[in-house]
């Protein structure tokens, strides 16, 4: 069963140092999807042995940036967000001036 579980969880940090890399590009669609494969690995039954437990360490680390990253992206979605409502408003101001 160790093997298996450890396998298990080298499977799923394989997956997060991807999930790392797409959300490094953008790709945040990729990183839901990687998201499910890994929960597939997560999920099954692991010992509380040193390597399972420095593995899970590992993934809580990984998932720490994940949403580190995210947040970031997120702040840069809301900015430009803002900014089009700005845009859009100056507009609608300028054509009811000039009509």
């Amino acid at each position: 069963m160790n093997a298996t579980a450890h396998a298990a969880l080298r499977q799923a940090l394989d997956i997060s140092a991807k999930m790392l890399d797409a959300a490094d590009h953008g790709h945040w669609s990729l990183v839901a999807e990687l998201d499910a494969e890994r929960q597939t690995w997560i999920r099954q039954q692991h010992p509380a042995d040193q390597p399972n437990i420095e593995a899970l360490t590992t993934l809580q680390e990984h998932n720490r940036l994940l949403l580190e990253r995210a947040g970031v992206a997120r702040a840069g979605v809301e900015r430009q967000l803002g900014q089009h409502k700005y845009n859009h408003r100056a507009l609608n101001i300028y054509i009811a001036s000039s009509g």
